[in-house]
């Protein structure tokens, strides 16, 4: 054997990492930039959203059509939209502790809902 093949696999830092796709902006909605390419597309984004919505019962032909619309959509909105998008490589370390951290903060909206609906009970 050479020398070459001897040797351990070369360390690759991002063998471990998987991809993270975010909207870069918070108050901008991925539903309005679907939307938007469904429509410059000719498609009619009420059928997208309705079988999204019932995607459990989805037929394979119509969750095919589905994630190929999705597909098109991500290419549609990183191209047209690129400053909207984040990418990010993580680890599964990064990627619990960003899931931990959206945890809170929707368990802290979901409070202040009901804060804001037990005050409306005094108005």
């Amino acid at each position: 054997m050479t020398p070459a093949t001897d040797a351990p696999p070369a360390e690759n830092p991002d063998r471990d990492r998987h991809l993270h796709v975010r909207v870069a902006d918070e108050r901008t909605s991925i539903y309005d930039l679907i939307t938007e390419y469904l429509e410059a597309a000719g498609k009619a984004p009420d059928w997208f959203w309705r079988s999204a919505g019932r995607l459990e019962g989805t037929e394979p032909d119509n969750l095919e059509d589905l994630l190929a619309n999705a597909f098109e959509a991500g290419a549609f909105i990183a191209h047209d939209h690129p400053e909207d998008i984040d990418f990010k490589w993580v680890t599964e370390e990064e990627c619990e502790r960003e899931r931990r951290k959206e945890e809170r903060g929707e368990q802290q909206r979901e409070a202040a809902k009901k804060d804001r609906s037990s005050l409306s009970h005094y108005a």
